[in-house]
């Protein structure tokens, strides 16, 4: 697995080019206008527990890999609750019509965010429990580059508004740098794994829907930025 580990880091780098993370990084911006994106996010957050608890848990199990990505899913379970509180705090809690919402989390502006979970879920879908740690390895390396980022501007921000963001901020990324998967000795035992060549021709194809599946997320959200000012948000918020 050592290989695929490499292409992770690979794709990482790759990854951590992209213009909205430029974005995050121009300090000319405001930093609020900066995470004008947060609600796009919406679709993924919620979606993401359902992910880790209905389709990546498999309990009971003696299968140690499965037994590790058990243990992750857990850890993930409540950064939702995080989600929801910094949404109120960044004040894009906006009181709309129901049907509003619905149009705006099912609209084409949150599409490509919304198909994550669902694109993850049919990949890794009765795949070997060591295909389905690989995907996790990947989705582990997009989140280290996106929250290493946003937990900077949540800095920024926080100076202003002496508010703590725990979804976007040093919190959340703290939890996530520390998460049993991603600790050295963990990294040193998925080294040692000797893939078979379906499962290392499959692990690949994974963790390559991975990075794409963010990619498009990502770009979807840096368009969203671009096209919603945060005065106008806020405004809709009155």
């Amino acid at each position: 697995m050592k290989e695929l580990l490499a292409f992770i880091e690979k794709k990482k780098q790759q990854f951590a080019k992209l213009p909205f993370f430029e974005y995050l990084q121009d300090k000319s911006i405001d930093p609020k206008q900066r995470l004008a994106w947060a609600p796009c996010v919406t679709p993924f957050a919620m979606s993401f527990r359902q992910l880790n608890r209905y389709d990546l848990r498999k309990e009971p199990t003696d299968d140690p890999i499965q037994e590790l990505i058990n243990q992750h899913t857990y850890e993930e379970d409540d950064h939702w609750v995080w989600f929801l509180e910094d949404l109120e705090k960044l004040g894009l809690n906006h009181s709309m019509k129901f049907s509003d919402a619905m149009r705006f989390f099912w609209g084409e502006e949150t599409c490509k965010t919304r198909l994550v979970c669902h694109q993850i879920a049919l990949y890794t879908f009765q795949a070997e429990p060591i295909v389905v740690l690989a995907g996790l390895e990947a989705i582990e390396a997009t989140g280290n580059v996106a929250l290493a980022l946003t937990a900077q501007v949540a800095q920024e921000l926080q100076q202003i508004t002496k508010q703590n963001y725990r979804y976007f901020g040093q919190y959340h990324f703290g939890i996530e740098t520390s998460h049993s998967v991603g600790t050295n000795d963990i990294q040193q035992f998925l080294k040692r794994i000797q893939l078979t060549e379906a499962q290392n021709s499959k692990a690949f194809e994974v963790v390559e829907k991975v990075f794409e599946v963010f990619t498009e997320a990502v770009n979807e959200m840096m368009v969203y930025a671009e096209n919603h000012p945060i005065e106008e948000q806020l405004l809709k918020a009155r």
